[in-house]
């Protein structure tokens, strides 16, 4: 399953319907949980073990986030990586 996290901040009930095959895409606010200054950083850093986190670059250029500002773990992608996401999973989730 693909989950698109947009809310801010990230409920721990979102988190426990997460499979570890499953791939999250953080979008808009979300992204300012990503940031390495963030409370939640540790939290975020065992996620990128357990799960496949993606952050898109245009959303990270809109909101002033140079990608160095990010979690190490997270891949930033383009649109055309978030489409070949949404193929390879025919479930999508979306977290408001």
């Amino acid at each position: 399953m693909l989950h698109l996290i947009y809310q801010s901040p990230l409920e721990s009930a979102t988190l426990q319907r997460i499979a570890t095959d499953d791939s999250i895409l953080f979008m808009e606010n979300a992204l300012f949980r990503l940031l390495k200054t963030n409370s939640k950083t540790v939290e975020l850093k065992v996620m990128t073990q357990l799960y496949s986190l993606f952050v898109l670059d245009n959303e990270l250029e809109i909101r002033g986030i140079c990608p160095h500002e990010i979690i190490t773990g997270i891949e930033v992608i383009n649109y055309q990586d978030f489409v070949n996401l949404t193929l390879k999973h025919s479930l999508i989730q979306t977290w408001n």
